[in-house]
């Protein structure tokens, strides 16, 4: 035994005096890492392991479990104001200290912002926010217009992770000024407060992290991680055999026995927090987009069909756009998206739309099962009398140009506000965008909306927002296809899992959650 016990730990400490490194393939990669830049599926899986927020979240349940993070605690004052106690000892990956200072300019250039892309992220996330200020050295207050339900859950988002005043501003033009320029630079050349610092990015090839031996919190378990591009999934498949690299990403169900009957790799899953929709370009660029047409090819698409097909049955098929992490507020029973053969093609033939030419726009590798989805409604959509040709490529025309597309909506934050808002509240992207212009007009989906958006009583609100639901039922700017089953390869004795409770997709490498027999990494 004694034996036993002496060469185990003479291998555990070969292993440890290893440099600790980790690589991984991605099916994408960004194109910047500015965190005000939150809204694509691409860049939220790199922002956790170098960015933070003054409140973080436990990630390993789907229950809403808030945590300390650049904040130490919190208190919600009144229902329009909280007070934030702002971490000491923090410092930037460049070595600054962090102050209240980049707390306030983080967040007072989200609330009117520098850089005209944020706009959208300004008017949803900060519409309500009267003052923000600091109180003294440690201490910030946010008060807001009228009572805000959702505070910390703002405070837990991307988009308000912090980042450093000075270093920003230093970027280029006047040291003084933030200007756009800056935002810029810095997506390019990011600095956070999180445990491993960006060391090498390559945008849309290549990201470099490295342990941040100054962090406040507990050490990065890895000295070295790096993310590379490798889009084709053959590819990043042979990868992981040939154990080139420990993880990839975005593997199709039916690639995952290839992974699983191999030795030495396994793979990990679930069904991931957004939905795969499919959206409709709306208003005076396509007329021809009519509520009737968008309905029609709606209840055409059997979406359980597709999913038993092309995901195993893994995929979920929600009735109504709801996720179990809402809770409460989750209302699965509601009906907004259905199959109805024979209705389709009555709407078709009642408003005269058999021949209806129109083309779906899909990139070739963003979306798992992306292509497959698309051919295999632009069949169902045939036999209603709708031809829709495909437009598979990485260019494709922007927002409201294009006539249908692939989408996605994902649970940005864990309430419906947080999935459905974002994209399609008045002030959400799609509505900021012009992809949908309410039959009821702006003025009554507002009123609506907020009727929503601003109640705290669980069944009102369920209420309201069923309501709501209706107005899409009955103009049908989108519809969902499935909740994914997202899949990733993993080295055999790595210990890592997608966390229910993070947004889709990201990648947490931090201590307590990655563990790595190889080098004697626990969780």
């Amino acid at each position: 035994m004694k034996t036993l016990l002496t060469t185990t730990a003479l291998v555990l400490a070969a292993a440890t005096a290893q440099a600790q490194e980790l690589n991984v393939a991605a099916a994408t990669m960004a194109a910047n890492l500015e965190p005000g830049d939150a809204g694509s599926n691409v860049n939220a899986q790199f922002w956790i392991n170098s960015f933070e927020a003054l409140i973080d979240k436990d990630p390993t349940t789907t229950d809403v479990v808030f945590m300390p993070g650049l904040a130490t605690e919190w208190d919600i004052v009144s229902p329009t104001e909280i007070r934030l106690t702002i971490r000491e000892g923090v410092k930037f990956h460049n070595g600054d200290d962090m102050t209240i200072e980049d707390v306030l300019f983080t967040f007072r250039n989200m609330k009117d912002p520098v850089i005209d892309k944020y706009a959208r992220e300004a008017s949803y996330y900060w519409s309500n926010v009267d003052v923000i200020e600091a109180v003294d050295d440690t201490t910030l207050r946010i008060t807001y217009h009228r009572p805000e339900p959702l505070m910390e859950m703002f405070l837990n988002r991307f988009n308000n992770m912090i980042i450093p005043k000075d270093y920003l501003m230093s970027l280029s033009g006047d040291p003084e000024v933030a200007e756009d320029s800056d935002y810029i630079a810095f997506g390019q050349a990011p600095v956070g407060t999180g445990p491993y610092k960006i060391t090498q990015f390559t945008p849309q090839e290549r990201i470099v992290y490295e342990r941040f031996d100054d962090y406040w919190g507990e050490k990065a378990p890895y000295e070295k991680i790096t993310v590379r591009l490798i889009p084709e999934t053959a590819a990043r498949i042979t990868a992981l055999v040939n154990g080139e690299v420990d993880l990839i990403t975005n593997i199709a169900p039916d690639q995952l026995a290839t992974i699983d009957n191999n030795p030495g790799t396994r793979t990990v899953g679930l069904q991931t927090p957004i939905f795969h929709v499919v959206f409709f370009g709306t208003g005076e660029r396509n007329p021809k987009i009519t509520a009737p047409l968008r309905k029609a090819m709606m209840l055409a698409v059997d979406r359980d069909l597709i999913n038993e097909a092309l995901w195993l049955g893994k995929a979920g098929v929600p009735s109504t756009h709801s996720f179990a992490q809402q809770g409460a507020f989750h209302t699965p029973d509601l009906v907004t998206f259905r199959h109805d053969l024979e209705e389709a093609k009555k709407i078709v033939a009642e408003h005269n739309l058999e021949g209806t030419e129109l083309t779906f726009h899909t990139h070739p590798v963003y979306y798992t099962n992306g292509v497959l989805a698309a051919q295999a409604m632009q069949e169902m959509w045939r036999e209603i009398g709708i031809d829709v040709n495909l437009n598979v490529a990485v260019e494709r025309p922007s927002g409201n140009e294009r006539e249908v597309a692939n989408w996605s909506n994902p649970l940005y934050m864990t309430d419906p506000h947080g999935g459905y808002g974002y994209m399609w509240a008045p002030d959400g992207h799609a509505l900021f965008s012009k992809f949908w212009e309410p039959s009821i007009g702006i003025e009554a989906y507002t009123k609506l909306y907020d009727a929503f958006r601003f109640e705290t009583d669980v069944e009102k609100r369920n209420a309201a927002f069923a309501r709501v639901m209706a107005e899409v039922e009955k103009d049908a700017p989108y519809f969902v296809k499935y909740q994914p089953y997202e899949s990733w390869g993993i080295r055999d004795d790595l210990d890592w899992e997608p966390y229910p409770g993070h947004r889709a997709y990201v990648l947490d490498f931090r201590a307590g959650y990655i563990g790595d027999a190889k080098y004697g990494i626990t969780k």
